[in-house]
C-alpha cells in the first residue's frame, strides 16, 4: 500500500497503513469523554436512541442499580424499535461468578424480546476439559479473558477500558473516546460476531458447538485475519477516492487487535513500532493501570526508543485489588516490585533522564486509564493516542482477548483535546521512583512475583 502521512509530524508512521486498515475521519466525529459518570450518561443516551444496531463487548456486566438502568432502557428502545437488535459478547468466567452475575440480571431484562436481543459468553479454549473443572472460581479468570471493551450503537463506537459496571459509572477512572462512523462501527461489529459464533450462548444453558482446541485455534485465526485483511481492502479503496487536499478527513483511525491464543498481535506490532520509530526530541505518555510491562516492551523502552517517556500507573492505594480478600490482596504490592525491578533496569541503563515513572492517586478513587499520546519534537500537544483495553502487560499480550485503536490527527483542536485528556489524568500524578525503591513488598508476594507474572 503506498498511502502516506501528509504531515511531517506523522511521516515515521505510514507503516501504519500495511498493518491495519484504515479509518479516515474528521476530528469533529470524535468525542473523548473524561469522567466515569459522564461515559455511563454518553451510554444510556446512546442505547436509548439507536434505531439499528447496538453490540458490545465487556468483561462482564454488573448487577447494580446503574447497570439495571443502563438495561431497562436499552431494552425499552429495543422492544419499541422494530429492526434494532442487541447483542452482548462477555467473558464466560467472569459473567456467570456467583449466583446473581451478568447472566442472570440479562435474562431478566431481556425475558420477551429473545429473537433481537443475544448475551454470548466466551469461554478461552485453554479452560477446555479438565481445566475447567480444576480450577476455581476467581483463579480460572487468570487463564485467559474477553477484555475487549467496545461500545456501539447504530454508528457511533465508544472504545474504553472501563468495564459495563457500577465502579467504572463512579469513581474509577478510564479513557472513553467515541468515534462516529459507520464503517468503523461496522468493522467492530464484525470481530464480535466472530468472537461470538465460538462463545456460549446464554439463551441455551451454555451450550457450545464442542470442538478441538487446536481447530478452535485455527478456525478463528483464520476467521479474523479474514475480516482484517477484507477491510484492509476496503478501506484502501475508499482512500484512494477521497480528495487528498480535502480537510475534511484530518484524522486516521487503525483498530488494533491483540489475540495472542489466536495469534493476532497488531496492537503488540503497532506498540512495538511506534515506540521504536520515532525520533530523538520526541517524548511518549503512556499509561496503565497495571504496571507489568512485557520483556519486549522494556527492552524497546530502554535500547531502542529514543524519546522521552513518562510511564504512569496506579499507586496501590489506587489499585482495584488494594484490601481483597486473599491472594488478589497482593496484587498491588506485586505491581510496585515489578515497578521497582523495571526501576532499577532504567538505573542500569544510564536512563533516568530520560524515563519517569509516575503513579496516581487521588482519594477515594482508583485508576484503570491505558494507553499512550505522542507529541513530536517541538509539540506541546499529542499528534496520537492509542486507546482501549489492553495494558502494557503481559496477560494483554499472551492471554485476553483485547480491542484498541491507534489515532492520528493532524487536528490542532483535536490535539488540544488529547492534551487535556492526558494532563487532567497527570493532574493527580506524582513521581515515584524513590518512594518505589523504599517501598516493602511482603515476602510472599516476592517469592511468587515471578511464577506468575505472566497470568496478571
Amino acid at each position: 500500500m503506498s498511502f502516506r502521512f501528509k504531515a511531517t509530524e506523522l511521516q515515521h508512521f505510514n507503516w501504519m497503513f500495511n498493518l491495519a486498515p484504515c479509518f479516515p475521519v474528521n476530528a469533529s466525529k470524535i468525542k473523548i469523554i473524561t469522567e466515569p459518570g459522564n461515559f455511563y450518561d454518553v451510554l444510556c443516551e446512546r442505547f436509548r436512541n439507536a434505531k439499528r444496531r447496538i453490540s458490545m463487548a465487556s468483561l462482564y456486566i454488573g448487577t447494580g442499580e446503574l447497570e439495571e438502568n443502563l438495561l431497562k432502557v436499552t431494552v425499552n428502545n429495543v422492544k419499541v424499535t422494530k429492526d434494532l437488535n442487541f447483542n452482548v459478547l462477555l467473558d464466560y468466567q467472569r459473567g456467570t461468578r456467583g449466583s446473581v452475575n451478568s447472566l442472570t440480571l440479562f435474562r431478566q431484562f431481556t425475558e420477551g424480546i429473545t429473537d433481537r436481543s443475544n448475551l454470548s459468553l466466551y469461554q478461552t479454549p485453554r479452560l477446555q476439559g479438565v481445566w475447567s473443572k480444576i480450577l476455581p472460581s476467581r483463579y480460572n479468570e487468570i487463564v485467559g479473558l474477553q477484555h475487549m471493551k467496545l461500545y456501539i450503537a447504530d454508528d457511533s463506537v465508544i472504545l474504553s477500558g472501563a468495564n459495563c459496571s457500577n465502579d467504572y459509572f463512579n469513581q474509577r477512572q478510564d479513557r472513553y473516546i467515541e468515534i462516529e462512523d459507520s464503517d468503523l462501527a461496522s468493522f467492530y461489529c464484525e470481530i464480535i460476531d466472530e468472537i461470538v459464533k465460538y462463545s456460549k450462548q446464554g439463551d441455551k444453558d451454555n451450550q457450545i458447538i464442542s470442538k478441538d482446541r487446536k481447530l478452535i485455534v485455527k478456525e478463528l485465526s483464520q476467521n479474523i485475519t479474514n475480516i482484517i485483511e477484507r477491510w484492509k481492502e476496503l478501506q484502501s479503496t475508499k482512500i484512494s477516492s477521497l480528495d487528498q487536499s480535502s480537510e475534511k478527513n484530518d484524522t486516521w483511525v487503525f483498530p488494533l487487535l491483540q489475540m495472542g491464543e489466536f495469534n493476532i498481535t497488531q496492537d503488540e506490532q503497532a506498540t512495538c513500532r511506534i515506540l521504536s520509530s520515532v525520533p530523538r526530541g520526541s517524548y511518549f505518555r503512556l499509561a496503565t493501570g497495571y504496571f507489568n510491562l512485557t520483556e519486549n516492551y522494556a527492552k524497546i523502552l530502554l535500547k531502542d526508543c529514543k524519546a522521552s517517556i513518562s510511564l504512569l500507573m496506579a499507586h496501590p492505594n489506587a489499585n482495584g485489588f488494594m484490601g481483597a480478600a486473599g491472594p488478589a490482596g497482593g496484587i498491588p504490592h506485586a505491581y510496585s516490585l515489578i515497578a521497582r525491578q523495571f526501576w532499577q533496569k532504567v538505573l542500569s541503563y544510564n536512563q533516568p533522564s530520560r524515563v519517569q515513572m509516575l503513579e496516581y492517586e487521588r482519594e477515594g478513587w482508583t485508576f484503570h486509564a491505558k494507553g499512550l499520546w505522542y507529541y513530536p519534537p517541538g509539540s506541546g500537544v499529542p499528534w496520537a493516542t492509542v486507546v482501549g483495553s489492553a495494558n502494557l502487560g503481559e496477560r494483554s499480550v499472551r492471554r485476553d482477548l483485547e480491542a484498541q485503536a491507534a489515532i492520528f490527527t493532524s487536528s490542532l483542536d483535536l490535539q488540544k483535546r488529547l492534551q487535556d485528556e492526558c494532563s487532567r489524568l497527570h493532574d493527580y500524578a506524582s513521581e515515584c521512583s524513590n518512594e518505589l525503591q523504599q517501598r516493602r513488598t511482603p515476602m510472599w508476594v516476592r517469592a511468587t512475583v515471578g511464577l506468575f507474572r505472566t497470568y496478571f
